[in-house]
């Protein structure tokens, strides 16, 4: 059989069978395989839920620092705020007052009373009121003081020893009255955490600027108000009125102001005063201790406007820059500023004066030093203009001209003498002439 006819044949007989016995059926797919490959609408929403309850956030915005956070002045400052209400927080001594608190993560939340807001949930009162019974609480912990005296009020001797039981107390619990498991129990603040930086210019030009702005726009507010600042005689302490002129434009901005106003807003912006207003009243604010001042009260006339007895202090209406701050606020204290080197024991405001009158002094002598060319330049060129301008000499008559030939040639007849040297002839040896030559 050719081969040609047995390949037709055995495609013929392969088509026949596949005719009869049709091709067995696929296994089918997994169920989750079918699942998976499904496009229903359930299917695709369950695979984009999760996707769409993930929040979208802007990495340019600023974070919010964590609530344990001892090395944050910002939160340090933050939590110190709280405490400014005189309604709220009333003084307390020096081992207990707010900057201890604060810096142990306490805010202030009631009448005297501090909490750990974020952290534990911790409260404590704190009451040095003898009265009605001093009392300690720690909420949640069961600790508490007994009343000070149940059948009266303490002595004097008995008052100042239950006050000293009771600061000790609470100097206590500023650690203890946290839980045992919370973070600000175990570590708080550095005690240097209410230092200002008033050094680096990077960091007080800004700050002066804003402070000394916010002055000006108080107007009249400050311009004739009798003020007590700290003294301007010490040779590294230059009075605002020199210092003025040599801070650049861009630090005070445009001068909107007479020289009065300008000197005046400098002073106290240089004492960490800033000013605000509330309620249509002209105040100055210290953003370290947050104390405010109302100006209306240190006005001229405020005192006869009203009733005042014959003993008012005549100084009273004087507007002291550095003793209206709280005690512990570090323009005032030294302790709380805690500068070191050669600044060791001043307070912010003495440094800043200090840096200020230091950079002021350089400006001066970068000042003086670029001046010098132009100095030497210009006295050059009135020598120059002098000498132009100086009057010629008469020309010399004829006789004067023979006269200065004579002596000129006098002169050289000299000077060639002392070159012409007579020289001795050089004696010659003797010739012999031999016989026969």
């Amino acid at each position: 059989m050719p081969e040609a006819i047995a390949t037709t044949k055995r495609k013929f007989y392969k088509a026949l069978e596949s005719l009869n016995n049709p091709p067995a059926a696929r296994p089918t797919e997994p169920a989750a395989k079918r699942v998976r490959r499904s496009i229903s609408t359930t299917s695709t929403a369950s695979r984009t839920a999760p996707a769409a309850k993930i929040p979208h956030t802007d990495d340019g915005a600023p974070r919010k620092p964590p609530n344990f956070s001892p090395w944050s002045h910002e939160t340090f400052l933050a939590r110190l705020s709280t405490f400014s209400s005189v309604s709220l927080w009333h003084p307390k001594p020096d081992a207990i007052n707010e900057v201890e608190w604060a810096k142990r993560g306490w805010v202030c939340v009631g009448i005297n009373t501090v909490a750990c807001k974020g952290g534990c949930e911790k409260r404590v009162v704190v009451s040095l009121d003898f009265g009605r019974g001093s009392s300690t609480e720690a909420e949640g912990n069961g600790s508490e003081a007994e009343d000070g005296n149940v059948d009266g009020e303490p002595d004097g001797d008995e008052e100042s020893l239950l006050e000293t039981a009771l600061v000790t107390r609470y100097q206590s619990l500023v650690v203890d009255g946290h839980l045992g498991t919370c973070p600000w129990h175990k570590a708080g603040c550095k005690d240097d955490i209410h230092h200002l930086q008033v050094v680096r210019p990077s960091i007080w030009q800004p700050e002066l600027k804003k402070r000394y702005q916010s002055l000006r726009d108080l107007g009249a507010a400050i311009q004739d108000v009798n003020i007590t600042t700290l003294p301007h005689d010490s040779p590294s302490s230059l009075a605002p009125e020199k210092v003025l002129p040599d801070l650049p434009a861009e630090l005070l901005g445009e001068a909107n102001l007479s020289s009065k106003h300008a000197v005046r807003a400098l002073e106290v912006a240089l004492h960490g005063w800033r000013g605000s207003h509330d309620s249509g009243n002209d105040l100055l604010h210290c953003d370290a201790c947050f104390q405010r001042i109302g100006l209306w009260m240190y006005q001229p006339g405020y005192r006869q406007s009203r009733a005042s007895s014959d003993n008012d202090d005549e100084d009273a209406a004087n507007l002291d820059l550095l003793e209206l701050h709280r005690e512990h606020c570090p323009w005032r204290n030294p302790e709380t500023q805690k500068a070191s080197g050669t600044l060791s024991g001043l307070n912010a405001s003495q440094i800043l004066q200090r840096v200020i009158s230091t950079y002021t002094r350089e400006q001066r002598r970068k000042s003086d030093e670029l001046q010098k060319p132009a100095l030497q330049c210009g006295a050059e060129e009135q020598d120059e203009e002098a000498d132009l301008e100086a009057p010629l000499s008469p020309a010399p008559s004829r006789e004067e001209v023979e006269k200065q030939d004579r002596e000129r040639e006098s002169r050289l007849k000299r000077l060639k003498s002392l070159f012409n040297l007579k020289r001795r002839p050089t004696a010659r040896p003797p010739v012999t002439v031999k016989a026969g030559q």
